[in-house]
C-alpha cells in the first residue's frame, strides 16, 4: 500500500507541518517534530490505503531512536557543563595564563608577591620566586626575586631583604622586608625604580613606569599576603599587572558560572575558561 507523505497531501496537513517550521529556530529534527509529522500522517492517510503497518512499525522504531539519541545528546551536554564547573572549580588559587588577544600591551606597575617565609629559618636563608613583568611594548622580562634570612630582633620579631635579578645580575635592592613577632608584615612594599629597571639590557627608563614596579606583599586581611609562620616556605608571585597584548598571568580568586560557560576571576577582571592556556607552577 502506499503511504501518503505528510509533507505534500492537502492544505490542512501542509499548515500542520509548517507550524513546528514556523517558530523553529534550527533546522534540525527533534523528537517532537518528528513525532508530530508522524502523527500527521497517520490522521491525514487515505481512509481507503491506510499506511502499511510494517512501515508504520519502522516509522515509530525510527522515532524511538530519534528520541534515544536527543535523550544522549542531553546527557552529554550535561555532564560537559557539570565538567565545566568542576575544572572552573578546580582552577581557584592556581597560577593561569589566558589569552587575551587584545593587541594592547601594558607595562608592569605592580607584582602581588605571597606565600609563606618559614620563622625558623636559619640566618642566611634564601627563598626564591621567578617571574616574568612586562615593559612598556610588551617585552617580557624574566626575573627572580630573592629573599635573605637576616638575625632576628630581640622582640621576636623577623627581618628578611629582598633584591632583583636578571639571571645572576642584580639589578635592585637588597629591601628591608621586616615582620612583627606574630609574623605580619611591618615594612612598606619595596618599589623597583624605573632607573633600577632600565638595568634590564635592552631596556631604558622610558620602557617602565616613571613610577616603577611596586612589589605588593599583601595586607593582614589578605589570605595570599606575604607572611612568617610556621612550616616550608612558599613564595610566589601571585600575579602581576602586564602584558604582552596576547596573553596575561595571574592567580585565579573566584569563578563565576554563566550560560555560555564558567567565567574566572583574574586579578579583578573575568576571563572565560575556555581562553585559559597554561597552569602554571609557581615559585
Amino acid at each position: 500500500m502506499t503511504a501518503i507523505d505528510p509533507l505534500t497531501s492537502g492544505s490542512s496537513l501542509a499548515a500542520a507541518s509548517a507550524s513546528p517550521a514556523s517558530t523553529s529556530t534550527s533546522n534540525d529534527i527533534g523528537k517532537d517534530t518528528f513525532l508530530k509529522l508522524l502523527v500527521a500522517q497517520l490522521k491525514y492517510q487515505d481512509p481507503m490505503s491506510p499506511a502499511d503497518s510494517t512501515q508504520f512499525l519502522a516509522q515509530t522504531a525510527q522515532f524511538t531512536m530519534v528520541e534515544k539519541l536527543s535523550n544522549i545528546e542531553t546527557e552529554m551536554k550535561t555532564n560537559a557543563a557539570s565538567n565545566e564547573v568542576l575544572e572552573a572549580g578546580s582552577m581557584i588559587g592556581k597560577n593561569v595564563t589566558v589569552a587575551t588577544q587584545n593587541g594592547t600591551p601594558a607595562v608592569t606597575t605592580m607584582a602581588h608577591v605571597g606565600g609563606n617565609l618559614p620563622d625558623d629559618a636559619p640566618l642566611g636563608t634564601q627563598v626564591n620566586a621567578n617571574t616574568i613583568f612586562y615593559t612598556k611594548s610588551g617585552t617580557a622580562v624574566p626575573l627572580k626575586l630573592e629573599y635573605t634570612k637576616l638575625a632576628d630582633g630581640a622582640d621576636g620579631s623577623k627581618h628578611w631583604d629582598a633584591r632583583a635579578f636578571l639571571s645572576t645580575t642584580q639589578i635592585a635592592g637588597p629591601f628591608s622586608v621586616d615582620f612583627d613577632s606574630h609574623g605580619e608584615r611591618t615594612s612598606p612594599d619595596p618599589v623597583i625604580t624605573s632607573a633600577q629597571l632600565a638595568n634590564v639590557p635592552g631596556t631604558s627608563a622610558a620602557d617602565w613606569d616613571p613610577n616603577g614596579l611596586r612589589l605588593n606583599m599583601g595586607s593582614s586581611s589578605d589570605s595570599g599576603r606575604l607572611h612568617v609562620s610556621s612550616g616550608a616556605s612558599s613564595l610566589s608571585v601571585l600575579d602581576q599587572n602586564g602584558t604582552d597584548g596576547q596573553s596575561l598571568s595571574g592567580v585565579v580568586t573566584g569563578a563565576r558560572f554563566t550560560a555560555s560557560g564558567p567565567m574566572l576571576s583574574i586579578g579583578g577582571n573575568e576571563y572565560a575558561l575556555t581562553d585559559v592556556t597554561q597552569v602554571n607552577v609557581t615559585g
